[in-house]
């Protein structure tokens, strides 16, 4: 091969070798110009998303003063008003009547209205939302109660506890009531509960002092709930640690009182199953 057909061979290689460069860079040009677009667009979108997202009320709710601080004896008040309530229906014999039902509704229902009212009043929590009641974080909520139950199982097992004096006491209700009315009473705890037991002390009692909020919720419902001996104490604290941990880590009623309402409602079908 002469001198010209080698500087020929090698400028037809290196133009060749440059037409594949170009090739390949335009062609990853063009791929990042689309990934660039593509991301841009979804960061705009989850920007719109996030701005149309209701915000969970803040950390530290403003304008709390020792007189709002009193009103925590009204949402007292409403939750066991609401508790007594069924007492209308009860009949031992189990002839319930219609009448007595339906004023149970209507009252509890003014209960309810006015607990939601009162929570609304001194922004303890948002106007309820769909977006509020998120699935995954409620399915976590509900495996922790889960594990907190099997971990309860284990201490009765091993200290020869059969159940909690509280839940006997609940169950011995249930078979004086309408299922309805007992559905309803033990269901509807989701709502009150988290209001009396998380939102009252996070954003209105110790709105400015979070630890000492957690720890009072957390001792205010093992303690409502009378544990008689260590198993039960474990029961309840357990649940009262699952409960207090999600609403100090999200402050979301609507997600603490999901997942407490589906944990009663489990109750409710064992109930009627052994029943």
């Amino acid at each position: 091969m002469g001198d010209d057909q080698k500087q020929s061979f090698c400028y037809s290689y290196f133009n060749h070798i440059s037409r594949r460069y170009d090739y390949f860079r335009q062609i990853i040009v063009k791929n990042f110009k689309i990934w660039y677009l593509v991301n841009m667009n979804y960061l705009e979108i989850a920007q719109n998303t996030a701005k149309q997202q209701p915000l969970l009320p803040p950390h530290e709710t403003p304008g709390q003063t020792w007189k709002t601080r009193l009103t925590f004896i009204w949402a007292l008040v409403l939750w066991q008003a609401s508790s007594a309530l069924p007492a209308i229906t009860m009949n031992r014999q189990g002839h319930f009547e219609l009448w007595k039902i339906g004023l149970f509704l209507l009252l509890f229902a003014a209960c309810v209205w006015l607990s939601y009212i009162w929570a609304l009043r001194y922004h303890l929590i948002p106007k309820i939302n769909w977006r509020y009641f998120q699935l995954g974080k409620i399915a976590v909520g509900f495996g922790l109660m889960f594990v907190s139950a099997l971990i309860s199982g284990m201490i009765m097992n091993l200290t020869g506890t059969n159940g909690t004096e509280n839940q006997d006491i609940i169950n011995s209700i249930g078979k004086v009531l309408p299922p309805l009315v007992f559905v309803i009473m033990t269901t509807s705890a989701g709502f009150f509960e988290e209001l009396i037991f998380r939102v009252g002390p996070f954003e209105l009692l110790f709105n400015k002092w979070p630890k000492l909020a957690a720890i009072f919720a957390w001792a205010l419902f093992t303690a409502a709930h009378g544990p008689t001996d260590f198993a039960s104490f474990m029961t309840y604290g357990l649940m009262s640690l699952v409960l207090t941990g999600l609403y100090a880590k999200y402050r979301n009623f609507y997600l603490n009182m999901s997942v407490h309402f589906l944990w009663n409602a489990l109750g409710m079908i064992g109930f009627f199953l052994l029943k």
